[in-house]
């Protein structure tokens, strides 16, 4: 637990790495971070009215649910995605500074938060065409934004460890992610679900995670079963994380 202790009460390392990291990645871009908002605002802007058009639902209410689920989608599977090398791109750092491992995968997280801040402002236009018809529960975003974010950190460690160890494993962890994208509510919403189908929303956990941030940000609350299934998850990946971290930490050098 020293390793994560001293990684969260250090923030400003990995947040001026992060930093860094998306001043190197737009260096001499005119829009700069911004080419993110305007491909999330295309995205949203012409698929949101093809499937809203393709499942004949209401294109008020689908433009918010699309908008808010693509956004939070591509925190969480950026997150994941980019912790397969979340040890291996670091390798130079690894190698030659002594530093807390789960440092580098917060220093991604903070990537993936800027990104995500970025994409925020997508949302906040389709809020502003919709005529502020709603107003979001601010209290329970944050509440639900802080458990959403330990819980893909902490689902990071163990992917990031298994990673590294087997190169196999991040090609198949980045398919999975494609699939997950289209069995979680994100283009279609769970009342949509034919009855006998259900189970794709009520059993997904990911799409409990997301509610948690979701619903507060479409004005709604987040029901007790996707607190339930976030509190399980964080607990899960936590032990996860703490077992693995303390177990490989010394031979993740070795492995890259």
């Amino acid at each position: 637990m020293t390793d994560f202790i001293k990684c969260f009460t250090s923030p400003q390392q990995w947040w001026t790495l992060a930093m860094f990291d998306i001043k190197q990645r737009y260096r001499r871009s005119t829009l700069g971070p911004l080419w993110m908002t305007l491909s999330t605002g295309i995205m949203v802007g012409t698929l949101g009215v093809l499937w809203s058009t393709l499942f004949k639902t209401n294109i008020q209410e689908f433009m918010p649910f699309f908008a808010a689920g693509l956004i939070l989608w591509t925190f969480l599977s950026g997150q994941i995605v980019e912790a397969c090398t979340g040890y291996t791109q670091f390798e130079g750092y690894i190698k030659q500074i002594n530093l807390p491992l789960p440092l580098y995968l917060l220093r991604i997280w903070s990537r993936n938060m800027i990104i995500l801040a970025h994409n925020m402002l997508v949302f906040i236009v389709i809020w502003m065409v919709f005529g502020f018809t709603w107003m979001p529960n601010l209290l329970m975003l944050v509440l639900g934004f802080a458990l959403m974010s330990l819980v893909v950190f902490f689902a990071s460690i163990p992917i990031a460890i298994l990673c590294t160890r087997f190169r196999d494993i991040t090609p198949i962890v980045q398919s999975l992610v494609q699939i997950l994208y289209f069995f979680t509510p994100i283009m279609w919403q769970p009342k949509t679900l034919p009855k006998e189908y259900a189970y794709l929303a009520e059993y997904n956990p990911i799409h409990h995670l997301m509610e948690l941030v979701r619903a507060p940000m479409l004005g709604q609350t987040a029901n007790l079963d996707s607190w339930l299934w976030s509190f399980g998850l964080l607990a899960f990946f936590f032990v996860a994380a703490v077992v693995m971290h303390n177990r490989y930490r010394t031979r993740v050098a070795y492995w890259l």
